[in-house]
C-alpha cells in the first residue's frame, strides 16, 4: 500500500464530504482530517512542502488577530462567553486548520482533481435532493431517521412550489457558480459532459430546494467573468463572447419556456415564478428585515468598534443561540463596528488584488477565475445566509491562499489567441 498517497485521497473525499454533508457528521470527517494534518506533518519534516506565498501566512494571522481583537471586546462588553468560545472556534481554531490544509493542497497537483470533485459534490447533493422530495410524496423509507435529522432533510410541498432544509443545498452557491464558470472559460474535452451534467444536476435541486440566490447567482456569473477577465487582461475574449451568447440564448429561452407554462396555469411553474420575483420584493415585516433593522440599531449604539462577538439584539433567531443572525454583514458591521468592518473589507481588497495580479500571468488562469467566482458567489448568498460560521463553508475563505500558494508558470500568449474570429 502506498502509504504518501493516503493523506491525499483522504483530502479528496474530506473535500466531497464537505460539499454533500456539510454542517453535519462531523465525527465522519475527523478521522479524514486527522490523516491530512498528520500527513502534513510527515511531509514538512521531510521538507516536501512550502509556503510559496509571502501573503499566506499574513492572510491567516491577521484574520485569526482581529477575530481574537473582537472576543476580547466581546468580553468586555459581558457577552455571553458561550458565543465567544464559538466565534473563537470558528475563526481562530478552525481557520488554523484550513491554513494547514491550504498548505498541504497547493503542494500538490490539485489543479487536475477540483473539476472531478465538484462534479462529484453537485451529482450527490441532486441525488440528496431527489430523493428528499420523492421520500416526501411516497414514502421511500431508504435512509434511516437519524441520517435524515443530522442533514435536515425536510421538504415541504407548497401551493405551486418545493421547499428543502437540506444542509448541503447552500453549498451550491459555490458549486453551480463554478460549473458555469469552467463551461464558459474551458475548451471542450472530455469532461465537458461530465460538466453539464453537473450544473444541471445543480440547477434542478436548487429549483427543487426553492433557493432563489442560487439561480440569481447563476444570472451574475458572466458579469462576474467578464470583470475579471477586463481586470487582469486574459486572452479568449472572444471565444467567452461567444460563449456568453450561447448562455445567455439557453437562459432567454428557459425564462421564456417558464413564462409560457406559468401563463397557461400550471401551478408549479406559476409557483416557481411567484417564488422566485419574491425575492425582489420589499418587506418590512420579513425576518431578514426585522433582523436588519435591529442589528442596525445595534451598530448605531456601538458606531466605533461594535458589540465584540457574542452581541444580542431584540429579535432573537435562536432562542438557545440569539447571537446568531442570518445576515452576515449586517452582523459584522453589529459586532465589528466601523473599524471591524473597514479592516475586513480593506483585508479582502487587498488580498482579491493580490490574487487577480496572479491569474494575470498564470497558466491556470480559467480555474483560478472560476474559483474566485465560486468565492465570490459564496461572499454575496452571505449576505442573507449565515454560511461563513461552520467549518465547511469556511473552505471558501481559504480559496484565495490556496490560489497565491500554488505553484504555477506565466502563460504564453499567442498570436491566435489574442486574434478576433
Amino acid at each position: 500500500m502506498n502509504f504518501s498517497a493516503l493523506p491525499k485521497t483522504a483530502m479528496g473525499i474530506l473535500m466531497v464530504m464537505i460539499f454533500i454533508i456539510p454542517q453535519s457528521f462531523m465525527a465522519l470527517k475527523l478521522p479524514l482530517l486527522a490523516v491530512v494534518l498528520i500527513g502534513m506533518m510527515m511531509e514538512g519534516i521531510r521538507n516536501r512542502w512550502e509556503i510559496r506565498s509571502r501573503a499566506v501566512q499574513p492572510y491567516y494571522i491577521l484574520f485569526c488577530l482581529m477575530s481574537i481583537t473582537w472576543a476580547i471586546i466581546g468580553l468586555t462588553k459581558g457577552n455571553d462567553e458561550i458565543a465567544i468560545m464559538e466565534a473563537l472556534r470558528v475563526y481562530v481554531i478552525y481557520m488554523v486548520i484550513y491554513f494547514v490544509l491550504v498548505i498541504f493542497v497547493s503542494n500538490l497537483n490539485y489543479e487536475t482533481h477540483v473539476d472531478q470533485i465538484v462534479i462529484i459534490g453537485a451529482l450527490g447533493i441532486g441525488l440528496v435532493a431527489i430523493y428528499t422530495l420523492a421520500d416526501q410524496i411516497v414514502s421511500l423509507g431508504w435512509i434511516p431517521q437519524f441520517i435524515k435529522d443530522e442533514m435536515f432533510l425536510e421538504v415541504g410541498l407548497h401551493d405551486g412550489y418545493v421547499q428543502m432544509n437540506n444542509v448541503n443545498i447552500g453549498m451550491l452557491t459555490f458549486i453551480a457558480p463554478y460549473l458555469l464558470s469552467r463551461l464558459m472559460l474551458s475548451e471542450p474535452n472530455d469532461r465537458h459532459a461530465y460538466l453539464i451534467l453537473a450544473l444541471v444536476v445543480a440547477v434542478v435541486a436548487a429549483i427543487l430546494a426553492s433557493r432563489r440566490i442560487v439561480l440569481i447567482l447563476l444570472l451574475i456569473v458572466p458579469l462576474l467573468i467578464f470583470t475579471i477577465h477586463i481586470i487582469t487582461c486574459q486572452p479568449n475574449r472572444y471565444y467567452l463572447q461567444r460563449r456568453s451568447r450561447n448562455y445567455f440564448l439557453i437562459l432567454l429561452t428557459t425564462g421564456v419556456g417558464i413564462w409560457l407554462f406559468s401563463y397557461w396555469g400550471l401551478d408549479f411553474f406559476d409557483g416557481f415564478v411567484g417564488r422566485v420575483m419574491s425575492a425582489f420584493d420589499s418587506d418590512n415585516d420579513d425576518v431578514r428585515s426585522l433582523q436588519h433593522a435591529a442589528l442596525m440599531s445595534g451598530f448605531t449604539d456601538n458606531f466605533f468598534w461594535g458589540t465584540g462577538f457574542g452581541g444580542v439584539t431584540d429579535v432573537i433567531r435562536s432562542d438557545e443561540r440569539p447571537w446568531t443572525f442570518e445576515l452576515t454583514y449586517s452582523r459584522l458591521l453589529f459586532n465589528g463596528g466601523l473599524i471591524g468592518f473597514g479592516l475586513v473589507m480593506l483585508f479582502y481588497i487587498v488580498y482579491l488584488l493580490l490574487v487577480l495580479h496572479k491569474i494575470r500571468h498564470a497558466a491556470h488562469a480559467p480555474l483560478y477565475i472560476s474559483l474566485l467566482v465560486g468565492f465570490l458567489s459564496v461572499s454575496i448568498a452571505s449576505a442573507t445566509n449565515p454560511y461563513l460560521s461552520s467549518f465547511d463553508f469556511l473552505f471558501a475563505l481559504s480559496i484565495i491562499p490556496l490560489i497565491l500558494n500554488t505553484e504555477d508558470q506565466p502563460h504564453e500568449r499567442s498570436t491566435n489567441e489574442q486574434a478576433q474570429p
